[in-house]
Protein backbone atom coordinates (compact mmCIF):
# COMPACT_ATOMS: atom_id res chain seq x y z
CA UNK A 1 0.00 0.00 0.00
CA UNK A 2 1.69 3.25 -0.97
CA UNK A 3 1.73 6.44 1.03
CA UNK A 4 -0.86 9.13 -0.45
CA UNK A 5 0.72 12.52 -1.42
CA UNK A 6 -1.95 14.65 -1.00
CA UNK A 7 -3.78 16.20 2.02
CA UNK A 8 -7.36 14.82 2.54
CA UNK A 9 -9.15 16.25 5.27
CA UNK A 10 -11.43 13.30 5.31
CA UNK A 11 -8.77 10.87 5.91
CA UNK A 12 -7.13 12.83 8.43
CA UNK A 13 -9.96 12.90 10.04
CA UNK A 14 -10.96 9.17 9.74
CA UNK A 15 -6.97 9.05 11.01
CA UNK A 16 -7.89 11.05 14.29
CA UNK A 17 -11.44 9.50 14.68
CA UNK A 18 -8.86 5.61 15.07
CA UNK A 19 -6.55 7.82 17.27
CA UNK A 20 -9.20 8.45 19.45
CA UNK A 21 -10.43 5.25 19.89
CA UNK A 22 -7.12 3.92 20.73
CA UNK A 23 -6.38 5.94 23.14
CA UNK A 24 -10.31 5.53 25.02
CA UNK A 25 -9.16 2.02 25.79
CA UNK A 26 -6.85 3.03 28.20
CA UNK A 27 -3.29 4.46 29.86
CA UNK A 28 -1.93 1.15 28.61
CA UNK A 29 -2.57 1.50 24.78
CA UNK A 30 -2.00 5.94 24.65
CA UNK A 31 1.18 4.82 22.55
CA UNK A 32 0.71 3.02 19.43
CA UNK A 33 4.02 0.40 20.26
CA UNK A 34 2.27 -0.28 23.70
CA UNK A 35 -1.18 -0.78 21.90
CA UNK A 36 0.43 -3.14 18.90
CA UNK A 37 2.72 -4.87 21.86
CA UNK A 38 -0.79 -5.37 24.34
CA UNK A 39 -2.78 -6.24 21.85
CA UNK A 40 -0.44 -9.21 20.16
CA UNK A 41 -0.41 -10.74 23.35
CA UNK A 42 -4.04 -10.43 24.30
CA UNK A 43 -6.00 -10.96 21.23
CA UNK A 44 -3.61 -12.79 18.51
CA UNK A 45 -1.74 -15.29 20.70
CA UNK A 46 1.54 -13.20 20.32
CA UNK A 47 1.40 -12.45 16.61
CA UNK A 48 2.22 -9.49 14.45
CA UNK A 49 -1.34 -8.32 13.62
CA UNK A 50 -0.23 -4.42 12.16
CA UNK A 51 3.59 -2.89 11.91
CA UNK A 52 3.89 0.21 13.75
CA UNK A 53 4.50 1.93 10.30
CA UNK A 54 0.95 1.23 8.85
CA UNK A 55 -0.78 1.96 12.20
CA UNK A 56 1.18 5.76 12.00
CA UNK A 57 0.12 5.85 8.54
CA UNK A 58 -3.50 5.21 9.30
CA UNK A 59 -3.81 7.13 12.19
CA UNK A 60 -2.11 10.20 9.98
CA UNK A 61 -4.66 9.86 7.25
CA UNK A 62 -1.55 8.63 4.81
CA UNK A 63 -3.69 5.83 3.90
CA UNK A 64 -6.90 3.74 3.97
CA UNK A 65 -7.13 1.02 5.53
CA UNK A 66 -8.17 -2.56 3.87
CA UNK A 67 -11.11 -4.25 4.84
CA UNK A 68 -8.55 -7.13 6.28
CA UNK A 69 -6.60 -5.07 8.48
CA UNK A 70 -10.56 -3.29 9.34
CA UNK A 71 -11.74 -6.23 10.67
CA UNK A 72 -8.34 -6.92 12.12
CA UNK A 73 -8.36 -3.02 14.18
CA UNK A 74 -11.98 -3.54 15.19
CA UNK A 75 -10.90 -6.43 17.48
CA UNK A 76 -7.89 -4.65 18.86
CA UNK A 77 -10.28 -1.38 19.04
CA UNK A 78 -12.76 -3.39 20.91
CA UNK A 79 -15.38 -2.13 17.77
CA UNK A 80 -18.11 -4.25 15.83
CA UNK A 81 -16.29 -4.17 12.67
CA UNK A 82 -19.90 -2.79 10.48
CA UNK A 83 -19.77 -0.33 13.04
CA UNK A 84 -16.78 1.06 12.39
CA UNK A 85 -16.92 1.08 8.87
CA UNK A 86 -20.00 3.25 8.99
CA UNK A 87 -18.09 5.42 11.32
CA UNK A 88 -14.89 5.65 8.95
CA UNK A 89 -17.29 6.29 6.01
CA UNK A 90 -19.42 8.61 7.92
CA UNK A 91 -16.17 10.49 9.45
CA UNK A 92 -15.27 10.95 5.85
CA UNK A 93 -17.73 11.84 4.05
CA UNK A 94 -18.65 14.76 6.35
CA UNK A 95 -14.83 16.11 6.22
CA UNK A 96 -13.67 15.06 2.46
CA UNK A 97 -13.05 17.83 -0.09
CA UNK A 98 -15.73 18.61 -2.16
Amino acid sequence: MSERKNYDPGLIKVGELLTQKRKSLGIDYSSRENFINHRSVELFDGQEWISLRHLINLENGKNWISIEKLIILSAALEEDPVDLFQEIISTYNKYKEK
